[in-house]
């Protein structure tokens, strides 16, 4: 076997050191492999144009550098590696390797170590687009924005699509600390583009963004009109400058709603069979609170195309609270799922629609059929709630054991789900009775998180079942010092006072402060006809209790209108009532104990 002479053995160190690098800073094992052959051939030494590395000798010294900032990497020390990189960028001029510098600076989020390793990559590069992206985006990003704007127009100079380029900038100069400054920048860009007309409309909407971002909304505004002036009938332009619109503003955020709202009606009025833009116009509706007009623009996308899955999830969601209870809500997730069957690269997920339905089932007392649909969330991020619900499914078939031992084989991933698996646990016991039990289980868990909100109101809810009033009002007062907007407190303590028939003013006092927090919500309307018929003021007491029924038909709610009804004489009306909660939920307590109280046969 014949030795190896001394170039011989260097032109192999060198071929073997720029395979390595190769497969360093590219991550090529082909590199690697062709390499390690040029290696094991003797091959002859290429030129440094040929091989676009610079004339450098790389000794086994820089080799081992490179070899243990690598190794550093491994074990976590970015800090060496990135000292590493820089240096030897700087010693052998290959951009690469700044590169290499860069990425590891970026992985680390130490800004100013990307900064400078990207300049040097940019000195080194200077024909390198990707090179002078990098290092404009992190001048933009560091506030250097003269600096930055030069780069950036040299880009969408060079660019084949710089409408699409200046986005991209757009997002990189919000990130300046100097919001202005940066919109200021962006529009001296922008300007040269908005005299091409294919491209104009897009350019107003990314200053449209822009301005938006930088707290601008009146100029935000007259972009985002500019772009429809531009193109009246392009769907993403409309869809685009009405979400604009419709964003918070930092003022009259309704304002800017309605004038969202307005747009979407008149490109629907030009344009009445284009779906995205009559879906937006009833999302907006719902984000309006007209709920009832929504309904309606949902259901002409289902005229229009009867498998529209944003549709059909839309309205079972919004059905979900009518009567008679959830039977149209069924029929629009059902559909929803088997046109998800159909449908092929979509990205919506059935999840959702399972939960929905076994929710349904549960509701109805159809618990076999509950679990079925639970069962179906196998993985992601329904999987755990999914998991829980069926615990508690569990417990209403009073298979308590299987219940808790399900939440307790469940790993939780982080505090939130551990507190969730906490209460679910005490939830199960309260389903079959055990309420001295649910109560240990809360008041244990508030011994570790003793200002936990949730935590502390459903402890004073666990103390009432156990008729530790006191307890109960503690933890309510304490409630209410942590989170003193928070209505269900006021609302819990009013309303056991007022059933109780104690503290009535105290009771009226704590309701009124809760109803003025949430003044549309049933529960709290609710307690106040209750604390009004306490109090003896039947024809109130009926107004309110009618207005909570109607807010949401609940057996509760319909059980207390049913006995204000009874006390006024109108018993007729008052067993309707009764009847009809009976038939929705024929276990309920409140109806079961006033019916006895009262004397009263169905």
């Amino acid at each position: 076997m014949k030795s190896c002479s001394a170039s011989t053995a260097a032109t192999a160190l060198r071929a073997a050191a720029a395979g390595l690098l190769a497969v360093i800073i590219l991550g090529g094992a082909a590199d690697l492999r062709a390499s390690t052959r040029l290696a094991q051939a003797g091959g002859g030494s290429e030129s440094s144009a040929a091989t676009g590395l610079p004339d450098v000798d790389l000794t086994g010294t820089l080799l081992y550098q490179i070899m243990a900032a690598e190794l550093a990497l491994q074990r976590g020390d970015a800090g060496p590696a990135f000292a590493t990189y820089l240096s030897v960028a700087r010693q052998t001029r290959d951009p690469r390797i700044a590169r290499r510098a860069a990425e590891i600076a970026v992985a680390g989020r130490a800004g100013p170590q990307a900064l400078e390793a990207t300049a040097l990559w940019h000195e080194l590069a200077p024909d390198s687009r990707e090179a002078r992206h990098a290092y404009a985006m992190l001048l933009a990003a560091s506030g250097r924005l003269r600096e930055a704007e030069p780069l950036f127009a040299v880009a969408l100079r060079e660019s084949p699509q710089p409408a699409a380029e200046l986005a991209q900038i757009q997002q990189a100069l919000a990130r300046a600390e100097d919001r202005q400054g940066s919109f200021a920048s962006l529009e001296r860009l922008a300007a040269p583009l908005l005299d091409q007309p294919a491209i104009a409309a897009d350019v107003q909407l990314t200053l449209a963004a822009g301005a938006h971002q930088a707290g601008l909304p009146d100029r935000a505004i007259a972009a985002a009109r500019a772009a429809l002036e531009l193109r009246p009938n392009d769907q993403r332009i409309v869809l685009a400058a009405a979400q604009l619109l419709a964003r918070p503003q930092g003022r009259d955020d309704a304002a800017g709603r309605r004038q969202a709202l307005q747009l979407l009606v008149e490109s629907l009025r030009r344009q009445p069979q284009a779906l995205d833009i009559r879906l937006a116009y009833a999302r907006l509706l719902l984000a309006d609170e007209q709920r009832a007009e929504a309904v309606t623009q949902f259901e002409q996308v289902l005229a229009q195309d009867a498998e529209n899955l944003d549709a059909l999830f839309a309205l079972g969601v919004l059905a979900l609270d009518g009567r008679p209870p959830h039977k149209r809500a069924r029929g629009y997730f059902e559909g929803y799922l088997q046109a998800l069957e159909k449908a092929a690269g979509t990205t919506h997920d059935p999840d959702p629609a399972y939960l929905n339905l076994a929710r349904i089932a549960e509701d109805e007392r159809r618990f076999d059929e509950s679990l079925q649909w639970l069962k179906r969330v196998e993985d992601g991020p329904q999987a755990f709630i999914a998991r829980v619900r069926q615990a508690i499914v569990l417990a209403k078939m009073q298979r308590v054991d299987e219940a808790r031992k399900l939440l307790a084989d469940t790993s939780p991933a982080g505090d939130e789900q551990r507190r969730q698996l906490t209460l679910a646990d005490a939830q199960v016991l309260r389903e079959v009775r055990r309420f001295e039990e649910s109560y240990r289980v809360l008041a244990s868990a508030l011994e570790r998180s003793p200002q936990d909100a949730t935590l502390l109101y459903d402890a004073a809810m666990a103390a009432e079942k156990i008729d530790r009033i006191d307890e109960m009002e503690r933890l309510l007062r304490q409630l209410m010092q942590l989170k003193p907007d928070e209505p269900h407190a006021y609302n819990a303590l009013g309303y056991t006072l007022a059933d109780r028939n104690q503290r009535l003013q105290e009771a009226y006092e704590l309701i009124d402060k809760a109803l003025k927090l949430a003044p549309d919500d049933a529960h709290i309307v609710d307690s106040m006809g209750w604390v009004h018929f306490r109090m003896g003021n039947f024809a109130k007491a009926r107004e309110l209790l009618e207005r909570a029924y109607a807010l949401r038909p609940e057996a509760d709610i319909g059980a207390h209108l049913g006995e204000v009804l009874w006390a006024m004489g109108d018993r007729d009306a008052a067993r309707r009532i009764w009847r009809q909660v009976r038939a929705e939920e024929p276990d309920n307590e409140t109806l079961s104990a006033t019916l006895a109280r009262l004397q009263v046969r169905l």
